[in-house]
């Protein structure tokens, strides 16, 4: 039993195990050891993980495998050792660094970037067909700027959080931004047309269940690829809340949210989200070779990283996604791997029971490696801790408190690296669903496609504050200049909805007057006057904001 850590090295990738090809198997019942051609030489230039993969599948057709034979023959073929782990050094390729602006940009232009004016016209002219084709009589035809109006309004109710939508036009607890750009009546009218898609250019054999949807999601997706990628990324599931009537929707017990739609990110460590993958069971854009050989969790994951750069970035996951197969796999392809495991997928490696790394006591570690080079650790806190990974083993030891129920104080214990670098570097999806749920789109509508595309909205959003964040700091912008979470996104809100509007300070009330009594001898209070401008993004727009003629003479101007 290895009690204790070693120092932090990382592994040869050209020392990577045998039979970790699935092209090398000549039948289902033996197995081709060759480990020549098993990796491209370093002036290879690596070709994406998919399209491998289906080269692989190509030969698998002319050779047809019984899968589950392999799988069962490989695993007796692993052999866990306890002789130490001793990676060598391997340097990553530096990432490439964003391209930061000389002065600081609006919310609006970054959100511009993942929304652009076609999309707003197509959302526009796709409302305008689905009312034609409901044949609406009383809907009048809309354009991108009304649209803008309603998605930014819908960002307001986040940020506002009434407990009902109407109350934003109601006397009492009127809100004038939403209020006088437009009328309730025709608010809900666009939101229950609104649709990003034809529907009546559906076929009926289609299998894509989130089509309704899917060109705001492209869209999106479309600017996530073109950010450039941190060196630390994680990968996790995010559940949008929906509890209405959907064949894909699911229950995970233990979420904040435990009912809704899954969607599988890539994050950085920032929260930023760089690819996303929507579930939709059988239907999912997942290559079918890929989901036998590494399971629906490994093949989530080379989904999601089919387009990283190989030798660049450090990739986290948890036991969900976590095998065998997966850690082989992502070491060929110079993708590093840390995650948590179920032991059942590694062939039960020699770990000592739980109760006997207790009575050792906390800070306990326990590390074993196989001939692939693959190392799992077992490290023992309030409970056990198991870990795997293809490039560490458990590393440089670190001290971190820990409160003892017994002594009822805190104790200094050793730790892992690997599991320090796990803590410091997974909680990349759980930071942008965090920031998502502070103002999440409030809307109470039974449609999954409205929370869906209002979902994205929200995303794109916590994705240019994030990035809104970088370039500040990048630019030693005072972090009193810089606005917070709340103010961006109610300024953005506040931008789509008065750019191409004419700006008027004081707008009077339209309609019939009250018949309600009015107050007897109210009393009258000092309001003092505030100059209303417009905001800075929508200042030079060339529309509505020319300065007025004034007639008046001096001296009745100082009178």
């Amino acid at each position: 039993m290895a009690r204790g850590l070693r120092p932090n090295e990382l592994v040869d990738l050209l020392n990577f195990g045998r039979d970790s090809d699935l092209s090398s198997l000549s039948s289902d019942e033996e197995i081709v050891e060759d480990t020549e051609n098993q990796f491209a030489s370093e002036d290879e230039q690596f070709e994406p993980i998919e399209q491998q993969i289906l080269i692989n599948n190509d030969i698998l057709n002319e050779q047809p495998l019984n899968l589950t034979a392999y799988n069962k023959k490989k695993k007796r073929n692993i052999i866990w050792g306890k002789t130490p782990f001793s990676p060598q050094v391997i340097n990553l390729t530096p990432i490439t660094e964003p391209i930061y602006p000389t002065t600081i940009p609006n919310p609006i232009d970054y959100f511009s970037k993942y929304f652009c004016e076609n999309d707003f016209a197509d959302m526009a002219q796709y409302t305008n067909l689905y009312s034609e084709q409901k044949n609406l009589n009383n809907f009048n035809k809309t354009d991108s700027a009304e649209m803008k109006i309603m998605i930014a309004i819908h960002m307001l109710f986040g940020v506002l959080n009434y407990t009902r939508s109407r109350m934003y036009w109601e006397n009492k607890y009127r809100i004038n931004i939403i209020a006088n750009n437009i009328s309730r009546n025709r608010f809900f009218q666009l939101r229950n047309c609104f649709h990003v898609i034809d529907n009546e250019s559906v076929s009926n054999d289609n299998r894509d269940k989130f089509v309704k949807i899917r060109p705001l999601y492209n869209s999106f997706i479309k600017r996530c690829s073109e950010l450039p990628k941190e060196k630390n990324l994680c990968i996790d599931e995010q559940i949008i809340p929906f509890k209405g009537n959907l064949s894909i929707q699911q229950y995970i017990k233990g979420k904040p949210t435990p009912w809704g739609i899954k969607i599988f990110l890539l994050c950085g460590q920032s929260g930023i989200v760089y690819n996303s993958l929507l579930y939709q069971g059988s239907n999912t854009n997942i290559n079918d070779f890929m989901q036998k050989n590494y399971g629906l969790g490994g093949a989530v994951v080379l989904k999601l990283v089919e387009n990283l750069k190989p030798n660049s970035h450090n990739l986290f996951f948890d036991n969900f996604f976590s095998s065998y197969n997966l850690f082989g796999c992502l070491l060929k392809y110079k993708i590093f791997a840390i995650g948590t495991i179920r032991c059942n997928r590694f062939c039960n490696p020699p770990f000592p029971k739980d109760k006997e790394l207790a009575k050792m006591g906390r800070g306990t570690s326990f590390e074993v490696s196989s001939n692939h080079n693959i190392t799992l650790v077992k490290w023992f806190d309030n409970k056990a801790v198991n870990i795997g990974s293809n490039f560490i083993a458990s590393g440089i030891p670190i001290q971190v408190k820990r409160f003892d129920r017994k002594e009822k104080c805190s104790v200094i214990i050793e730790c892992p690296e690997i599991i320090n670098l796990y803590n410091k570097n997974m909680g990349g999806v759980d930071k942008h669903d965090q920031l998502v749920s502070y103002y999440r789109t409030f809307i109470k509508s039974k449609k999954w496609t409205l929370r869906m595309m209002f979902h994205i909205f929200d995303m794109a959003v916590v994705n240019c504050w994030l990035e809104y964040k970088r370039d500040a700091a990048e630019l030693s912008i005072e972090p009193k200049d810089v606005m917070d979470w709340l103010h961006f996104k109610r300024r953005l809100g506040e931008s789509l909805i008065s750019v191409g509007v004419p700006f008027s300070p004081s707008s009077k009330k339209r309609g019939r007057p009250s018949n309600s009594p009015s107050i007897i001898n109210p009393r009258k209070k000092l309001v003092k006057k505030v100059d209303e401008k417009p905001l800075e993004e929508v200042k030079k727009d060339s529309y509505g904001h020319f300065p007025e003629y004034d007639d008046r003479t001096e001296a009745e101007m100082f009178d």
